[in-house]
């Protein structure tokens, strides 16, 4: 070992392990070279300087050969799991940088799991990134938008119409028709389909949120294009509720197509004569997103677009 002070263990590198595992893996310094693809000076180098870091002399050259001391027996151990886990890093950090990796918070109105939309897109995603880690909850669709305007959720499937934040933009995934909730002994209920202006002294149960938003509004525009303006009684959190309500016989409700999918005792969905309303399920994201993660995410629900119901 050269005499003197000793180096900074600081100025050891990734190299000067990967040089001395496959110097005592050959045993032989010509044979290590060639296999790095570096010239064999250089390579005895980059070795005396391990050395010198060390503070212990790690191979035996000799006559016979090259050998390890103990010193060098102990560091090649250590040595591979260092440049082992170096490798896992890398590769780790470059998944993640490919939104391969990565945490996804997703908001939801109970209505986007009637459709299957919701179970569809998380499904398929997961598929593709198995690792990525995907937070979903339940959440009315005003609660979602507070969220991401705080940056405390990644992505809300909601119903518009609804006023976005700053900096959320959304896109559609599906559109499906409105039908009409009515309570089972209702006698327009006896119909397939029922126009509206049969039910225009009806009380009509909408998602609480108010004017403006999603079926408040979709049930506001339906009764005065058909002839009257509707009288609103009570509100539901979510449409599991506004069924709920019209089956106690509190009101009627203009909900989505799907919600039918709900075995409630003493309720019947019957379609809109005469006109279609469509109801569109969105998915909200930010338009600036940091994260390869949610972008990814992103870029597979844009592309997993159903057919009209």
């Amino acid at each position: 070992m050269p005499s003197g002070r000793r180096p900074s263990r600081s100025a050891l590198e990734l190299r000067h392990l990967r040089y001395f595992v496959a110097v005592a893996e050959e045993l032989n310094y010509g044979r290590a070279a060639e296999r790095l693809g570096i010239a064999q000076p250089g390579l005895s180098q980059q070795i005396a300087a391990l050395e010198e870091i060390a503070g212990a002399r790690l191979l035996d050259r000799s006559r016979r050969g090259v050998s390890l001391t103990l010193a060098g027996e102990a560091l090649l151990r250590d040595a591979r799991r260092i440049l082992a886990q170096a490798e896992a890093a890398l590769v780790t950090a470059g998944r993640a940088g490919r939104g391969e990796l990565g945490r996804i918070a997703i908001g939801y109105v109970g209505s986007a799991a009637y459709t299957g939309a919701l179970t569809a897109v998380l499904g398929g995603f997961r598929e593709q990134h198995p690792e990525a880690e995907l937070q979903i909850a339940e959440m009315e669709m005003q609660q979602q938008l507070r969220a991401m305007a705080e940056d405390k959720l990644d992505i809300a499937f909601i119903r518009p119409p609804v006023e976005l934040p700053l900096g959320i933009a959304s896109f559609p995934l599906l559109q499906e028709p409105v039908a009409l909730a009515l309570p089972a002994r209702h006698p327009a209920g006896e119909a397939a389909e029922v126009p509206l202006s049969a039910l225009a002294r009806e009380t009509f149960i909408t998602p609480r949120h108010g004017p403006g938003v999603s079926f408040h509004e979709h049930t506001m525009r339906a009764c005065l294009a058909a002839g009257f303006t509707p009288r609103m009684g009570p509100q539901g959190q979510d449409f599991m509720t506004i069924v709920s309500m019209v089956a106690l016989g509190l009101g009627v409700a203009l909900v989505p197509q799907s919600v039918n999918c709900v075995a409630l005792p003493g309720i019947v969905f019957r379609a809109i004569q005469g006109t279609e309303i469509r109801s569109e399920l969105a998915i909200a994201h930010r338009r600036t997103e940091l994260s390869p993660a949610v972008r990814n995410f992103v870029q597979f629900a844009r592309g997993f677009r159903f057919d009209n119901l």
